[in-house]
């Protein structure tokens, strides 16, 4: 498990790289009138990345939600977040950092 402090800083530039993708509202029914924003698709997305000593990412999991428009985006967030700072310590071992990508808002 790595550092409490270092997994914020993982965590933090995986939410920077965060972005609601194209296509990620529901096309409305004819006539409708209501609010747009209701109709936003969301889904939270438990995830895990490893990395090494180095703080190279060697790999990472998503808990997959039924929307395929928003694991992509946080897969490609995850993606883009590295190369992340070595972690505290002496180069060596590996981490996990747990975070979760949310798409409710």
């Amino acid at each position: 498990m790595a550092p409490s402090g270092y997994a914020l800083t993982v965590k933090n530039r995986v939410i920077a790289n965060l972005k609601r993708p194209e296509g990620a509202l529901y096309e409305p029914p004819p006539g409708y009138k209501g609010d747009p924003n209701d109709l936003k698709r969301k889904c939270s997305i438990p995830y895990e990345i490893t990395v090494d000593g180095n703080g190279r990412m060697l790999s990472y999991e998503i808990d997959r939600c039924v929307d395929e428009v928003l694991n992509r985006a946080a897969e490609q967030a995850i993606r883009s977040a590295g190369p992340f700072p070595a972690p505290p310590g002496d180069g060596s071992g590996q981490y996990i950092i747990y975070g979760t990508a949310i798409f409710i808002d």
